[in-house]
């Protein structure tokens, strides 16, 4: 029987996958589906946080976790335009990539060397993300949601570079910081929300901060904190054909072969650097 951490896990990719398809669906802005998000994710946490000590955080720490919740915010908010300027699919598709940002970001940042398997993993992630791209023009949405999500993923790949860096601050108040301060973030742009809602667009919004925020960040962090970082990496890369499925059969987007084999590529390229990263991981 599959351990219950490993169905949380699971759950919860499942849920980081239909998340891009309320995205798209509801007609308020990104702007408008972040602060919402951000208000029921930093309430819910905060009376989770409040009981790890959140009040004896030192100085230090707090700014760790405005660093974390910049990052975060600016990664939500890219992603967020990324899924409304293109389509679910190919926003997550985008910042799927995020594994190419984190090869050369080890170098920079913990000047490790990189690898054959590095580069290998590389140039097929590079190439699944030229398969996906349509011809290069900006004044094309799908071409500029795309490129949005690449940015998007570079944020991404930085987080856990910090993370790490103040693991010794509990996992619930790293959490609690990281919507905190994101939503300062969404704040900036308060003047471009949406508050014209209609009753189906209420009902998406409570969706995706009760379900696919609360819930799928609470099972996702419990997950990541008691499984092996080589299995959550895996189990992570499931949201990707997930959200393609659920794309295709909700929104009716077309499956082309080039999409396919790019998605392909762009999600074996990280799997297998997942594999080759606990390998080496394995062997010190």
């Amino acid at each position: 029987m599959m351990p219950s951490h490993y169905k949380e896990g699971l759950l919860a990719v499942f849920l980081f996958g239909i998340t891009p398809i309320f995205i798209k669906e509801v007609s308020a802005n990104a702007v408008t589906i972040g602060i919402v998000r951000l208000v029921i994710g930093t309430s819910f946490l905060y009376f989770l946080a409040k009981n790890k000590q959140l009040h004896q955080l030192k100085r230090k720490e707090w700014q760790a976790l405005v660093l974390i919740g910049f990052l975060f915010g600016v990664h939500w908010l890219t992603y967020f335009i990324s899924v409304k300027l293109s389509t679910p699919s190919m926003a997550i598709l985008s910042v799927s990539s995020f594994g190419i940002h984190m090869i050369y970001l080890n170098v920079l940042i913990k000047k490790t060397r990189p690898t054959w398997a590095n580069l290998g993993t590389t140039v097929l992630a590079l190439a699944g993300v030229y398969l996906i791209l349509p011809d290069f023009d900006l004044t094309n949405d799908l071409t500029t949601g795309i490129l949005v999500g690449l940015a998007s993923a570079f944020f991404f790949a930085l987080l856990p570079f910090v993370q790490q860096q103040y693991y010794q601050i509990d996992a619930m108040n790293r959490a609690f910081g990281q919507y905190a301060f994101a939503l300062p973030v969404f704040l900036i742009f308060m003047g471009e929300t949406e508050w014209s809602l209609s009753q189906l667009d209420w009902g998406y919004l409570l969706i995706l901060g009760f379900v696919c925020t609360v819930g799928a960040h609470t099972l996702w962090l419990r997950a990541t904190t008691l499984l092996p970082t080589a299995h959550t990496s895996l189990i992570f890369y499931l949201g990707t054909p997930i959200a393609m499925i659920s794309s295709a059969l909700f929104l009716g987007e077309s499956m082309t072969l080039a999409k396919i084999s790019g998605a392909c590529l762009i999600i074996g390229a990280n799997i297998l650097g997942a594999l080759f990263q606990a390998k080496q991981k394995a062997t010190r």
